[in-house]
């Protein structure tokens, strides 16, 4: 039953020394304006409205976690802090020889959360009362960027991985039945009590190893084979996802040979789960120079003043720009931007055009067109697409084709192709046609890319991406350095996004803790 915050003061209430706390900080934001922060009400379909014993107030516990998120405490420390801490007391509005909470009181929050699908709900009242304050109305400009956000589980390899996918499944079927989670144990070879530890056996020889890798992967088909052979067993939700996530990983991690012995695949194949613990973590570069392992963190922020206005968490191998729309559609409508500003991931074709069906502009870098070999690129060529003529630097003129005549084209891609009278004799020849002839590819959607183009082709335009662009930049810092974001704490994406979620709202607490003391002051 939904329990709530009692307002009545007593002689130990930790209130009384509120004038401890500094000017600005989150303590003081939390004490002096904590109800319009977050509420108990807001949270009332977690809760049952008439059975069960009161709950801790759930606006006393989301207080604690956007603390906790802050400081970057495990649930036990964030707990010793609402005990021993002043600060916090302070803050949380609580008597100062209140013992506190049990860590697990927090576990069971965030699971509620997630249960309820409210784990966005203190970020969109963040969203609501910067409203209600003037910081943002109606469809302001917004910046768009993304930044790694490290896996929580270890990368693992062939056999750990297996083994510790078949652990999942047995643990899985003990859940639903144990007396089939006992059966499953004794039809299987090896010991799954400790799956971090490889059965025995000379791991160093290479004959030794490849028979070894066959009866881990023979195992991992026996488990398989077991499950789901029993059609009750594989109808439970649990059972049936750890088995489907076996089988991937062995299809991923071996492949069988025409005798249908399992073989281990080669070491330079593309992995797509690292883990058996979390499978949606992937390996993924932000730039060449920097790979990394986990998620990434998209957010989109407004031009004109530090709020977090939408933020979600993907695999770390998608592209940026597949998110653009995404991050707008979160948005209530009369709040959508009709442009947002990126850097190049969000200046390609598939990221205007999806932006292009909600109605929104876009500012950002196109991809440069200048080939490796020094050639003149694409953009010196004059491209007419209401006559669909390409004329070349020298002048000469050519239409565009088709690039096929007798077969369908399901990219929609184009070509012009200059004749070998226009290019052999032009002086530009070495720079831009080195065989003899050019050829001009038109994509499908050539449109938005010239419009960007020429956007950007207009200094006033340019110099507002340069100034405005970099802004994203803080608060992405704050939310990963200063709020402890780079690293996910928790197994999963939607369990990484709680944490972005929670630590983007911190953000927006900046802003909106200004304007409430200047509403005070």
């Amino acid at each position: 039953m939904l329990g709530v915050m009692e307002r009545q003061q007593g002689f130990f209430d930790a209130a009384w020394c509120a004038g401890l706390l500094p000017d600005g900080s989150v303590y003081s934001l939390l004490a002096e304006h904590g109800e319009r922060i977050v509420r108990d009400e807001d949270f009332a379909e977690c809760y049952s409205a008439y059975h069960g014993r009161p709950s801790i107030p759930p606006s006393l516990l989301a207080k604690i976690l956007l603390l906790a998120f802050r400081e970057g405490l495990s649930d036990q420390r964030a707990m010793d802090a609402v005990r021993f801490d002043l600060r916090w007391k302070v803050a949380l509005d609580l008597p100062i020889d209140h013992p506190g909470f049990h860590p697990t009181s927090l576990v069971h929050f965030r699971a509620r959360l997630l249960l309820h699908g409210k784990e966005r709900l203190v970020f969109e009242r963040s969203l609501e009362l910067a409203g209600e304050l003037g910081l943002i109305s109606g469809p302001v400009e917004q910046i768009l960027d993304s930044t790694p956000m490290l896996g929580a589980a270890a990368v693992q390899d062939t056999v750990t991985l297996v083994r510790a996918a078949v652990r999942k499944l047995i643990d899985a079927v003990k859940a639903s039945d144990p007396r089939a989670a006992r059966g499953l144990r004794r039809e299987l070879r090896f010991d799954y009590a400790r799956p971090r530890v490889k059965p025995e056996g000379d791991w160093e020889d290479k004959d030794s190893r490849t028979a070894l890798l066959i009866e881990v992967a023979r195992d991992a088909a026996r488990a398989l084979q077991a499950v789901e052979g029993d059609d009750t067993l594989i109808a439970h939700e649990r059972v049936g996802e750890a088995a489907s996530l076996l089988r991937e990983i062995v299809g991923q991690e071996f492949e069988v040979d025409d005798q249908d012995v399992p073989r281990a695949r080669g070491t330079r194949r593309s992995r797509q789960i690292l883990s058996a613990h979390d499978p949606e973590m992937r390996h993924a570069r932000k730039t060449p120079a920097r790979p990394f392992t986990g998620y990434k963190l998209h957010a989109a922020v407004a031009a004109d003043v530090p709020i977090v206005t939408a933020i979600s968490v993907s695999p770390g191998n998608e592209h940026d720009g597949q998110h653009a729309g995404a991050l707008v559609d979160q948005q209530p409508k009369h709040r959508r931007p009709r442009r947002v500003i990126g850097d190049t991931a969000y200046g390609n074709v598939e990221a205007r055009e999806q932006l292009e069906q909600r109605s929104v502009a876009v500012l950002a870098p196109v991809h440069s067109t200048s080939p490796k070999d020094g050639t003149l690129p694409k953009d010196a060529f004059q491209i007419d697409l209401d006559n669909d003529t390409v004329t070349c630097p020298e002048g000469k003129t050519t239409p565009i084709y088709k690039t096929s005549r007798h077969h369908p084209n399901l990219t929609g891609e184009r070509v012009a192709r200059f004749a070998r009278t226009d290019c052999e004799p032009c002086p530009l020849r070495p720079r831009c046609a080195p065989g003899g002839q050019r050829d001009i590819r038109i994509r499908r959607r050539e449109d938005l890319r010239q419009a960007a183009l020429r956007a950007l082709s207009d200094p006033a335009d340019r110099e507002h991406l340069n100034r405005t662009r970099p802004r994203i930049e803080r608060l992405l810092g704050l939310i990963v350095y200063r709020y402890h974001a780079r690293n996910s704490r928790y197994l999963g994406a939607r369990k990484s996004t709680l944490q972005a979620v929670w630590t983007a709202t911190l953000v927006n607490l900046h802003p909106i803790g200004a304007a409430l003391r200047a509403q005070t002051a």
